[in-house]
């Protein structure tokens, strides 16, 4: 084969050369349209290959990949194109056109290429029942999850022993950002986020443990730079250079620009955002906010099995700044204590003055041991419920207190970008109901982001009715004594 002069820019690089050697590794890359991403995920195949040890037979390195795309018109029409154009029948290898395979050749590897589309259920099962040694998906946030755990169990199972067994296996894909909802944007979020900074490993890990993740994580997720952005990618090759973005842009909806070209997740279409006030340009922070021992360190808190705590303060130009989160899945209160706020507390925020805000229902006793949420908080920590009153209304309003004043120092809600959770419900995911005629309830759903928009709320609710009082406080004016002289009783 004669190898074609191909120069990726530095995040299709980087997820190229990445893998896992000895386990099962899961890549996934997503960026603007034009960015380089379906060329890349070809020539990580062409890398994959020469790790393949040599067949103790043949003296080959023998390979089998399957590339999957969701439907059969796109599969034809951008996947296989692009393939063509980098490995040319009669070049590259030899091209099956009735099965739809390539037979890839170069140096001392044979590749078997397998194109499929997942459009019926018969096609499904033919995918499912395969045995390849990597699996590669085009658009991967069109495909569900229990495909995509299949397809994960068919890797690493070509070729046979007898020819030396799969050396390395695994699965990558590459992808626009889907929307909020999509499965994808909390698996990628759970997973192995590649930094260019290069972060120490161990520090990355606590950070995952505080979170609630796994220690390590099998995914890596790659994430290009924006369109727009100086450092954007693979524009070199782009009709009108750095320009394509700026004209591509031209006369398109806001929500398809930041999701095509900006990389940004887009918002779910089902049911009304509850704070439709949250603006993530102006309110989510550029970088991440520094923590100030000076001030008053609140966690709002909303209680349950799926416990879910904001860190803030107020600075002091009456600016909320959201710092960390704690989300997690059936943690009872005991457990969330001593497993996650004790270390998140001891690790971000030594020596602080903080205070647990809960849900007032928290203060309701259980019928198992006539015990409170708020009594089992109190045993190591300061609590106060900010009120009794816990409607949404009077929540949303101390929420929107934030979200819609601007301070002489800027926006009055600052969130710390690596709160991932509650950026995700106050985008889309924390929204009301809708029926079956998809008209709005008033009643938010009850799913996986609205622990965290409780909890915000929580966290709002106090730092809101503390500033009433301080504003009642100075308009009543100083408090004086007299003493009547005059009275001698």
């Amino acid at each position: 084969m004669a190898i074609i002069d191909y120069k990726p820019a530095r995040t299709v690089r980087e997820f190229i050369k990445h893998y896992t050697p000895g386990r099962l590794f899961s890549d996934w890359i997503i960026g603007p349209v034009g960015s380089g991403k379906t060329t890349g995920i070809f020539f990580k195949l062409i890398l994959m290959c020469t790790l393949q040890a040599k067949s103790p037979i043949t003296g080959k390195r023998h390979v089998r990949a399957v590339i999957v795309r969701n439907t059969m018109p796109q599969l034809k029409d951008t996947t296989i194109t692009s393939w063509n154009y980098w490995f040319k029948d009669g070049e590259a290898g030899e091209w099956k056109a009735t099965d739809k395979n390539f037979l890839l050749k170069f140096a001392d590897v044979e590749c078997e290429v397998m194109f499929r589309a997942l459009d019926t259920e018969d096609d499904v099962n033919r995918v499912l029942s395969l045995e390849t040694t990597f699996v590669i998906i085009d658009e991967f946030v069109q495909i569900p999850r229990k495909i995509v755990d299949a397809l994960a169990a068919r890797c690493g199972r070509y070729p046979p022993e007898k020819d030396g067994g799969a050396t390395n296996w695994g699965m990558w894909g590459s992808s626009n950002p889907g929307n909020e909802d999509d499965w994808w944007k909390e698996a990628l979020d759970d997973s192995e986020q590649f930094d260019a900074s290069e972060l120490d490993r161990s520090v990355r890990r606590n950070e995952r443990l505080l979170a609630g993740k796994k220690e390590f994580s099998n995914w890596t997720y790659f994430e290009q730079p924006s369109g727009f952005s100086p450092d954007a990618e693979n524009t070199e090759n782009l009709p009108g250079k750095r320009e394509y973005y700026t004209s591509l842009a031209q006369d398109k909806s806001e929500h398809w620009v930041k999701q095509f070209i900006e990389v940004e997740w887009g918002y779910s279409i089902s049911g009304k955002p509850v704070i439709a006030t949250f603006n993530s340009m102006i309110h989510i922070a550029k970088q991440p906010l520094r923590y100030n021992p000076h001030l008053k360190l609140v966690g709002g808190l909303d209680p349950g099995m799926n416990t879910a705590m904001m860190f803030g303060q107020v600075d002091n130009f009456g600016r909320l700044n959201v710092l960390s989160e704690l989300c997690t899945r059936d943690y009872g209160a005991k457990r969330f204590i001593s497993d996650k706020l004790k270390p998140h507390l001891k690790q971000s925020y030594t020596d602080a003055d903080f205070l647990v805000s809960p849900d007032p229902a928290a203060n309701q006793r259980a019928q198992t041991d006539e015990r409170t949420v708020v009594d089992i908080f109190k045993k190591d920590f300061k609590v106060k419920v900010a009120t009794d009153n816990n409607q949404l209304a009077g929540r949303i309003d101390a929420i929107e207190h934030f979200t819609t004043r601007i301070t002489e120092n800027g926006p009055a809600l600052q969130i710390d970008p690596r709160c991932v959770r509650l950026i995700r419900a106050l985008r889309s995911g924390w929204r009301y109901t809708t029926n079956t005629k998809g008209d709005t309830r008033d009643t938010p759903m009850k799913n996986e982001h609205s622990h965290p928009g409780d909890a915000f709320s929580y966290l709002c609710q106090y730092f809101f009715v503390d500033s009433e009082r301080s504003v009642k406080r100075k308009a009543q004016g100083p408090t004086q004594q007299f003493t009547n002289i005059y009275n001698t009783r």
